[in-house]
């Protein structure tokens, strides 16, 4: 049994470093289109507004893509995620070779159906290996994710050309050109994982926990504890008489509406979190602030922004360990806002925009993987949950460019707006899930 336990281990830590490694890739990969988004709307000769939908049929195709967990009864996880990473690389390097947006936005579409599958099921992973570590190994995980958001920019911002003024004018012909290195490093790191995780399906394929096997949503333990409290009522009991189904009606009515709450929290915070950090860059180029913001600056301030998004998750791993996720989850939502209320009121000062973006990074850090491990704290994650959570992630922002793109050129403040709405309706959504919680656990 010792011997099985250590081989186990050591497999899992085989497993763990390659999803690390891979997240880290996909945080560069995911990362690497959003300080481009002007270079592109010259080399594919279209306004900005209409490169901006980017981001639509990128959530898109995440939507189809989180839904993957239900084909796991039938396919091999590994061998489908092993796929779904290298339809990432390849859709990444072309994207300045496409030659029309309508095959940029079906290339983008497949790589956000890839990434979808990818982020949908690495959380769950990770949970089934570690357990009992599962809060700080998924902080570690996304800590891995906001290296490759540092890296990113850093990657693309020698690259990029920005809007062309009266002083400087770059051909789409050189943008894509120049554009062409920095996306075949990002598709040849992306590479790496999928390549090792063949080989370990062929020298040592994971298999799952037979707990972790799922058969249905009838695995919440939380739930056990809603029909033992209820079923002390009189009331109850004659219910339960008359319908010998009434507790499992209960009890299915309870998981679903906590955990449509959860998703919807997770959706909407998920659309504020991705808008700011897609559509930032694009913002502060069309600020009217002196001196200009130019295309490297932005992308500076992108790389600001994951640092510090960075490091916060490096530290809540460690947090994790010692604070309920739903503590966690509070103070770095106060933080967002507070962040959010700097960059507005000193938006005309570029050193107040350095230091919020600092802490606004800071802020988003934790909320992802906090999230996850709120859901894991209070329901067992299963495929269809994990799936049921990010298709809302995705569901919610794929209209993110509908509400933003046309409006950021004219009036760049509508990035603002749409944060401050959308945080108030992730604050609420909390408030809703905690008083839930409070009233039937």
């Amino acid at each position: 049994m010792s011997n099985w336990f250590i081989n186990q281990t050591k497999t899992n830590l085989i497993y763990t470093a390659c999803i690390f490694f891979n997240h880290f890739a996909f945080g560069i990969t995911s990362n690497s289109l959003w300080a481009t988004l002007v270079d592109l709307t010259y080399i594919y000769d279209v306004p900005q507004e209409t490169i901006n939908f980017i981001g639509t049929f990128a959530s898109f195709g995440y939507l189809i893509g989180s839904l993957s967990g239900n084909l796991y009864k039938w396919i091999n996880r590994q061998l489908f995620l092993i796929g779904m990473i290298l339809c990432i690389s390849i859709t990444i390097v072309f994207v300045p070779y496409y030659s029309l947006y309508q095959l940029l936005f079906f290339g983008v579409t497949l790589n956000g159906i890839a990434g979808g599958s990818w982020d949908s099921s690495n959380n769950l992973w990770l949970v089934e290996m570690w357990p009992e570590h599962h809060a700080s190994i998924l902080s570690g995980v996304q800590f891995m994710y906001g290296l490759g958001t540092i890296v990113s920019p850093s990657l693309m911002s020698p690259y990029v050309s920005g809007l062309n003024t009266n002083k400087s004018t770059v051909t789409p012909i050189e943008r894509r050109s120049r554009l062409t290195t920095p996306f075949v490093i990002v598709s040849i790191i992306q590479s790496i994982a999928p390549i090792v995780l063949f080989i370990l399906f062929v020298a040592n394929r994971y298999q799952r926990p037979k707990s972790r096997i799922e058969n249905s949503f009838e695995q919440s333990s939380s739930d056990s504890r809603i029909i033992n409290t209820t079923i002390n009522s009189d009331e109850t009991i004659q219910a339960n008489l008359v319908d010998p189904n009434y507790h499992g009606r209960i009890s299915k009515t309870y998981r679903r509406s906590k955990l449509l709450l959860i998703a919807l929290f997770l959706g909407v915070y998920d659309a504020a979190e991705i808008g700011y950090f897609y559509y930032s860059p694009t913002m502060f180029q069309f600020f009217e602030i002196q001196p200009k913001i130019q295309a490297v600056d932005a992308a500076h301030l992108l790389a600001i922004l994951s640092a510090s998004y960075t490091f916060g998750r490096f530290f809540t791993a460690f947090i994790a360990l010692k604070l309920k996720p739903d503590l966690i989850l509070s103070y770095h939502l106060t933080i967002i806002i507070i962040a959010q209320i700097g960059l507005f009121l000193g938006r005309h000062n570029q050193m107040i925009i350095f230091l919020s973006t600092m802490i606004q990074g800071f802020g988003f850090s934790a909320m992802w993987p906090t999230i996850i491990s709120f859901t894991e704290y209070h329901m067992k994650l299963t495929d269809r949950i994990s799936s049921l959570l990010f298709f809302f992630a995705g569901l919610m922002t794929i209209f993110t460019p509908m509400i933003i793109g046309p409006f950021l050129e004219t009036w760049p403040l509508v990035l603002f707006l749409f944060e401050a709405t959308y945080l108030t309706i992730s604050v609420l959504l909390f408030v809703a899930i905690k008083l839930f919680l409070h009233f039937t656990d």
